[in-house]
């Protein structure tokens, strides 16, 4: 169930801010096909990057 909100977020992040696929991949450090991987379900994130993802959300939203 985390994991499904976390690409909730990532989502909503997205919508929120125009940000691209391929820039938010650039700062989390990651592939575009990877992310859409994951966003489709086909791959989990490690606990390290799910750790990146909410920590680069967190300070965002904390601006």
């Amino acid at each position: 169930m985390f994991k499904l909100e976390l690409r909730e977020k990532v989502k909503s992040f997205l919508n929120d801010t125009g940000a691209t696929v391929t820039s938010f991949c650039k700062k989390i450090e990651i592939s575009p096909t990877y992310y859409y991987k994951w966003i489709n379900n086909n791959v989990e994130f490690s606990d390290q990057l799910i750790n990146r993802i909410n920590n680069f959300l967190n300070e965002v939203y904390a601006k």
